[in-house]
């Protein structure tokens, strides 16, 4: 049988589960007990520790060595006993630090997101006077206000479980139902729990994009891709912007991104679905973005309707 330079069968290809075991014994060869470097005459630059005892099953763990150029260079603490309990132990253990890990990375990968939104747009977007539109001071004084209260209030409370499916919300209705006042809402609950939210009106949005082309210090791409990678992008009042091709190209960048990548979005607007597709396309121009824009955002949200009186002012 004739064999190349790594161990392969001539002819033959060797599998990544085949390196794989090739690397394991390769590792579990540069580690011995000491019984196993007296038997092989390997000599170790400092004495091992005494064997430890294993809390389950109670039989001793000899140390283990790194051999590093015919030496045992260094020996391991902390071995792990192999008996059904100690696998089982260490199983969870090692479980429970890969969360710990986990949610440590997601709060430094929050803080930074923050911290870029902050440099680059100022501040999430919530202006004075929503900063005050909590869940608490929403009315639910008719069943139509209880109802998109409870989805709101549950898209708020299961936002991890809603952001990893890219569930969002698209709120349409009449002035003054509260539209507005259920993403500000949701807003300030997640800001306050350390999740990054951008919630604007889209006139805001395309201006903050607008304004990077006099800014030296920040860039256009900066700026949408702000947009389009924060864990909740809120947009209020779509379809008030002023209509244009490029606001249309922006806003199907963004979106579109958004719904690729499923993060997402929460949308309020005055409009029903045509009204809105008329709001938003420009004239003489072709309306398929648009159509696609709202499809997505409908395809990927809970739909709420909010279609009564104006309450403003009472």
């Amino acid at each position: 049988m004739e064999l190349t330079r790594t161990g392969e069968v001539a002819g033959q290809r060797q599998t990544p589960e085949d390196l794989r075991r090739r690397e394991d014994s390769k590792a579990a060869n540069n580690m011995v007990t000491p019984q196993e470097a007296k038997e092989r005459c390997i000599p170790w630059r400092v004495a091992p520790p005494e064997p430890q005892v294993c809390q389950f099953c109670g039989q001793p763990i000899q140390p283990q060595g790194i051999v590093l150029q015919n030496m045992v260079f260094l020996w391991r603490p902390n071995v792990r006993c192999t008996c059904e309990k100690a696998v089982a132990y260490w199983q969870e253990y090692d479980r429970k630090q890969a969360e710990e890990k986990a949610r440590k990375e997601d709060e430094e990968r929050r803080r930074a997101m923050q911290s870029r939104i902050d440099r680059l747009l100022g501040n999430s977007g919530i202006k004075k006077r929503f900063q005050q539109r909590t869940f608490p001071n929403f009315r639910t004084d008719t069943p139509g206000r209880q109802k998109n209260y409870r989805v709101a209030k549950e898209y708020a409370d299961n936002f991890a479980y809603h952001k990893a499916k890219g569930d969002g919300l698209y709120i349409e209705g009449t002035n003054g139902t509260g539209k507005t006042h259920l993403a500000a809402a949701i807003a300030l609950q997640l800001i306050g729990e350390g999740i990054p939210v951008i919630c604007k009106t889209s006139s805001d949005l395309l201006l903050d994009v607008k304004k990077a082309f006099d800014n030296e210090g920040v860039t256009e791409a900066q700026v949408l891709d702000a947009y389009k990678k924060v864990d909740l992008l809120i947009i209020d009042d779509l379809g008030k912007e002023q209509c244009s091709d490029w606001s249309m190209s922006t806003l199907y960048s963004i979106l579109n991104d958004r719904y690729e990548d499923m993060k997402p979005t929460i949308v309020t607007t005055n409009y029903n679905t045509d009204g809105l597709i008329n709001a938003l396309t420009p004239k003489g121009f072709d309306n398929t973005k648009i159509v696609a824009i709202i499809s997505r955002l409908r395809e990927t949200s809970t739909v709420m309707t909010m279609a009564w009186e104006d309450c403003r002012g009472k």
